[in-house]
């Protein structure tokens, strides 16, 4: 009786919502990837034995919430984003040194790192309308203002001159707002910026459907007095810890300033989906992203229960992971994961939209 009451009351709540004109919606939307250590390690400084060598890590995050009316948006726009690309060699070097485990003598890593981190909120202004019976689309300005940032390059090379103890020198060129590398103070600018989004859908045949779209398109923040370093960095400073580890407090020598204007720019992503009916109740479903100059895909399909009541299943061959959607007319809901075990997991998503 009381799972009974629940539904209906749940059910009902939203069809209540229907009769007015102003309709609320929520998008909630987080995916991140990992080629090298499970998210969880990597948020304890890599630590852990779960490591293949890879070249990128990154996490975006997007939640929006708004009203719509006819054709129009507005939402409020919180985001997270952070991504890392670097050499296989620089993985190697970082996740042997994290863990303190025995270098190999003699052997000298190329070390290449690049970061463009992002912290923001602002408000986002979407217009939706039909061009035929077919095609749908939408487009997106979101204004955003940001208090984190850093965004740069680290390029260099160590040399491991002992089981336990190396030397390096590298390169340095980036701008922040908080300097994680060499705790310099600063006074932390103000980022603002806009970016454009764009998405549709088509009814290709009566039985096949194709949804793209992309955000972040030309996105860019122009960040006022932006604090940045550019130098050299050297491992002539060095202490050991209690086992003969070796622990290094770099040395920098270059500049420290401040540019009067400093553009971050987002890379754009992009997804792509395609539907094809099968049978009344069977759809076979193609998945394809693009971001941080990383292709990922699935394939899979969903099952109707209903009317406007769908249950998905897709495999994402190239991480190895799983997802599991529902969609119920205007509620979507996605898991996408690679390991059951949180200290294993590498891929995690998470959406869940209503509305929109």
């Amino acid at each position: 009786m009381p799972l009974i009451f629940f539904n209906s009351l749940f059910l009902s709540a939203f069809s209540y919502a229907d009769d007015y004109p102003v309709q609320p919606y929520f998008i909630a939307d987080s995916f991140s990837y990992s080629e090298t250590v499970s998210i969880e390690s990597t948020l304890h400084g890599w630590e852990g034995d779960n490591f293949e060598s890879g070249e990128q890590q990154w996490t975006w995050n997007w939640f929006e919430l708004g009203v719509q009316y006819q054709h129009w948006a507005v939402g409020i726009v919180q985001r997270y984003d952070y991504a890392l690309q670097f050499s296989p060699e620089t993985a190697d070097f970082f996740w042997l040194v994290a863990n303190k485990k025995d270098l190999p003598v003699g052997k000298q890593y190329d070390l290449n790192l690049q970061v463009n981190a992002l912290h923001s909120s602002g408000v986002r202004v979407s217009y939706a309308n039909s061009l035929t019976n077919t095609f749908n689309y939408r487009v997106g300005l979101t204004y955003l203002q940001a208090n984190y940032m850093i965004n740069g390059q680290i390029k260099g090379n160590a040399t491991a001159v002992g089981n336990s103890d190396y030397d390096y020198q590298a390169a340095l060129d980036y701008a922040y707002t908080t300097d994680d590398i060499f705790d310099r103070v600063v006074d932390e600018p103000t980022g603002k910026g806009f970016a454009l989004d764009l998405e549709f859908s088509y009814q290709i045949t009566p039985s096949t459907h194709w949804q793209f779209q992309v955000r972040d398109l030309f996105a860019k923040l122009y960040w006022k007095n932006s604090p940045y370093t550019e130098g050299n960095s050297t491992s002539e400073r060095k202490e050991y810890d209690e086992n003969g580890y070796v622990s290094i407090n770099p040395i920098l020598t270059g500049y420290e300033g401040t540019r009067d204007v400093y553009v971050q720019k987002l890379q754009p992503r992009w997804y792509s989906k395609v539907s094809h009916q099968l049978t009344s109740h069977y759809t076979a479903v193609l998945q394809y992203r693009y971001q941080y100059d990383r292709a990922l895909f699935s394939l899979g399909g969903n099952y109707k229960l209903g009317n406007n009541n769908r249950l998905g299943v897709n495999y994402w061959p190239i991480n190895q992971a799983a997802e599991i959607n529902w969609n119920y007319h205007k509620i979507q809901l996605a898991v996408v994961t690679d390991a059951l075990r949180s200290s294993a997991v590498k891929t995690f998503g998470l959406s869940f939209s209503y509305g929109l």
